[in-house]
């Protein structure tokens, strides 16, 4: 790393700082804080979405999943069009109409507090999880280019996205990812550039070698459970986790609700898994290039090392000055705009599902750049330990699948079935949890099933625990299910 290098990171950084600190001011209510005030035009959502969708665990992750396997990974992109159709139609327009800050408020309005409650609270379990992996994941690279300790690292990244964000709110979010999203898609072409011409033969060298070797395979036709990426798992397993990434997933749905309209958010939203889908495609590409490029450098320890250490290997080795500082600015980009989202989606979640419905407060601002502040500390204190969960790409996918899949489930249960009441509500997230941790423990099921598994329990043990009691008043499902969904 030169000087150079440094600089470009250091424009970068202030940069970021900078619009933080800006947008801060003028945010005397929640609804500014957290929702931008409704405001914000439905590209720069879209831009926002991407960012945060395409962080630093996918940035590695993708190329060292590439790199160390194949591409079937990427089946999960059939499922697209039906987790869009789900979520435009059915779950857009719901939370548009109520008029909510997070999606948990739904299931108060629908079956009660509790069930609120408990959503919110798998929700933040999930986040503080996946944030540690998020921050983990650019510590890994920029340890590797510079020579500090990924500790230091881990801290610098959380405590920067915490500052910047505590201040700022969801302005800060969207604009800092609209930023930040150019920042990472101009490190990647570039890098992607680099990696084919540094293979011999070029561009059709990387597709003969990397298809000869299996690195491009894209379909797995098994119909096994065990086996971790099927065309049926990442089709059927897909959609659930699709729907859990982008529909009750509070850091993603947020920004969708940051807009004027319903079709503003679906715009958003549209755009964002479209986007998403080809960003996953041009990643794993890299990566199978990666592999032909090491493979025609036999004194290389590539296929030693940890895979996700590959690609910052090659970038602090063949990339020039300057590129190296805009990959490296990539990398912090990718991270910052993925934790920025959370942090602001955890302090949205702790302020509107537990202060006030428990303490019967209407928060502040201030309360709510505190508790930013709170869950930034407690996922950069995780992320210490992040290094011990999997290959960076594979983690977060297991902590989604693990956790999202109940709150589909409730949720469905709720739009879908008129009949559901509280006490169904509460225990279907219940029971699908215990029921995915002992799926997860006594079984070899992919992960990729955990998802619908989850969801499908809480469907189902929802709708049998309602009709043990009496079912909700009629009147009250106004607005609430999809029959009644104009009432």
């Amino acid at each position: 790393m030169s000087s150079f290098d440094y600089a470009v990171v250091a424009v970068y950084l202030l940069g970021v700082v900078w619009i933080g600190g800006r947008l801060g001011s003028g945010q005397g209510s929640l609804k500014a804080f957290f929702l931008g005030g409704r405001t914000i035009p439905w590209w720069a959502a879209a831009c926002s979405g991407i960012a945060t969708m395409v962080s630093a665990i996918g940035f590695i992750g993708g190329p060292s999943q590439a790199f160390a396997s194949d591409w079937t990974y990427l089946q999960a992109r059939f499922a697209w069009p039906v987790a869009i159709a789900v979520a435009c139609i059915l779950f857009i327009p719901l939370f548009h109409r109520l008029e909510v800050f997070t999606a948990y408020e739904y299931l108060e309005k629908r079956f009660d507090q509790k069930t609120r409650l408990l959503a919110a609270t798998v929700f933040i379990l999930l986040k503080c999880s996946y944030t540690a992996v998020a921050i983990y994941a650019p510590a890994i690279v920029v340890s590797q280019m510079t020579g500090l300790p990924a500790e230091w690292v881990c801290l610098g990244i959380g405590g920067l996205t915490t500052l910047y964000i505590s201040v700022g709110g969801m302005r800060a979010v969207i604009w800092t990812d609209t930023a930040q999203f150019l920042v990472l898609l101009a490190g990647l072409i570039a890098a992607l550039y680099y990696v084919v011409v540094s293979v011999d033969g070029g561009l059709a060298e990387v597709m003969t070698e990397a298809g000869a070797a299996g690195k491009m395979q894209f379909l797995d036709w098994s119909t096994s459970f065990e086996t971790e990426f099927t065309v049926w798992g990442c089709l059927i397993g897909g959609t659930f986790y699709l729907l859990s990434q982008y529909v009750v997933d509070q850091a993603e749905l947020q920004r969708f609700l940051t807009t004027s309209s319903v079709r503003g958010s679906q715009r958003a939203l549209v755009s964002t898994m479209v986007f998403t889908s080809l960003y996953g495609l041009f990643v794993f590409f890299i990566g199978s290039a990666l592999y032909v490029y090491y493979t025609q450098q036999p004194t290389q320890t590539a296929f030693d090392m940890d895979p996700d250490r590959v690609f910052p290997m090659f970038i602090l080795e063949r990339l020039p000055s300057g590129l190296r500082g805009l990959l490296l600015a990539g990398i912090f980009a990718a991270a910052m705009s993925t934790v920025s989202s959370i942090l602001n989606s955890l302090a949205t979640v702790a302020v509107r599902d537990m202060l006030q419905p428990l303490a019967r407060s209407a928060g502040s601002v201030n309360v709510a750049r505190w508790a930013t502040l709170a869950f930034g500390c407690a996922a950069t204190a995780l992320s210490l330990r992040a290094g011990s969960f999997g290959t960076i790409l594979i983690a977060q996918g297991k902590i989604r699948n693990f956790f999202g899949g109940s709150l589909v489930g409730v949720f469905l249960l709720g739009l879908l079935d008129p009949r559901a009441n509280a006490r169904g509500g509460f225990w279907s997230i219940v029971v699908s949890f215990a029921a995915t941790a002992t799926l997860a423990m006594a079984t070899d099921v992919s992960w990729m099933w955990y998802g619908v598994f989850s969801a499908a329990v809480a469907y189902l043990v929802g709708g049998v625990v309602s009709r043990s009691a009496d079912p909700p008043d009629e009147n009250h499902l106004d607005g609430l299910v999809w029959r009644r969904r104009n009432g």
